[in-house]
């Protein structure tokens, strides 16, 4: 009659070793003293058995963790999309990995959320509901949460998105600005930060509209625009992605930039369809993953973690120049 065979364990691998248990799990671990002589005979005997050492998630458990951190992105397809958002994952994940943990990708829904994770990080540029968040606090569960919205039990990163927005509507001001639009993100915490921004200097400025961070939707709302919109000298848009494709659009139509219209973004991520260098207001992308993936791993450590606010810096490129004389 045949039947399974057993896979080796870890007592198994003691008792060929000649060691107690927990003898053969320090040889593994390496969390304490063990002799060379005694770790070779453990580590000979797990070879010969065919034994590859404990199951890290079972030890994490045990410890109370599961070695895995979610981070909630809304839609996946949206996530890969933005270059603005891949450098924040990566950065994200390196800091992760060298501490040995996981991470889950979370697209909208509550699902996921259920799963024994150590830690959540909110990185959906700042919507302001999210139906796992109260259930996620019940647990105590920790979380951080990226570009708002600053919610209660959270750690907060986010950067200076009012203060790098007047910046850039100061200096479209210096070269003879007065007739600005915005073109703007959908309602979050960033997108009315960075409004905020151009209103100190602009409180006049035209709304065009709000989008996605997307070169299709930026490019069909800024052509009705032009279409049936008050003249203007200068286009501020929330994101670099719509700020391409606005000068795209532009020059479609004979427009020149920025002899004709100005075109400023945010993010500073490279825009490789364009032939000239965006205006634009530089987030520390990279940075800001690493602030947190950080802050995410001291919470878990039970750590009091204050929220971070990181400076960003005007980039003056091509696309913005002085204003058309009419």
């Amino acid at each position: 009659m045949s039947g399974t065979t057993r896979s080796p364990t870890l007592a198994d691998v003691a008792a060929a070793a000649g060691v107690s248990l927990s003898t053969a799990s320090l040889a593994f671990s390496g969390n304490k003293p063990v002799s060379e002589s005694t770790r070779a005979r453990v580590l000979d005997a797990a070879s010969s058995l065919g034994y590859t050492g404990p199951n890290p998630l079972a030890r994490n458990l045990r410890q109370g963790r599961s070695g895995v951190v979610g981070i909630a992105v809304g839609r996946l397809s949206t996530a890969f999309r933005d270059p603005a958002a891949l450098p924040m994952l990566d950065a994200v994940s390196e800091v992760l990995e060298s501490a040995g943990v996981g991470l889950l990708l979370m697209a909208d829904g509550d699902e996921q959320s259920r799963l024994p994770l150590d830690a959540v990080i909110y990185d959906n540029c700042g919507r302001e509901t999210w139906a796992p968040y109260d259930d996620l606090v019940a647990r105590d569960v920790p979380m951080v949460v990226v570009e708002g919205p600053a919610w209660p039990g959270t750690t907060f990163v986010d950067v200076d998105h009012r203060g790098g927005s007047a910046a850039l509507a100061e200096h479209l001001h210096d070269l003879g600005h007065r007739r600005v639009a915005l073109l703007t993100l959908e309602a979050s915490h960033p997108q009315r930060e960075r409004e905020a921004g151009i209103r100190d200097v602009f409180p006049d400025a035209n709304t065009i509209g709000a989008c996605p961070s997307d070169h299709e939707a930026a490019q069909a709302i800024v052509a009705g625009y032009l279409d049936t919109g008050p003249d203007v000298t200068a286009v501020v848009c929330q994101s670099d992605v719509q700020a391409a494709a606005v000068v795209i659009e532009a020059r479609r139509r004979g427009l020149r930039v920025p002899e004709d219209l100005s075109v400023a973004g945010f993010d500073g991520v490279a825009t490789p369809w364009l032939d000239l260098e965006l205006t634009t207001v530089v987030q520390p992308i990279a940075d800001k993953g690493r602030a947190t993936a950080e802050a995410a791993l001291a919470r878990v450590d039970g750590e009091d973690v204050a929220d971070v606010l990181l400076p960003v810096r005007l980039r003056v490129g091509e696309s913005t120049g002085p204003a058309r004389e009419d």
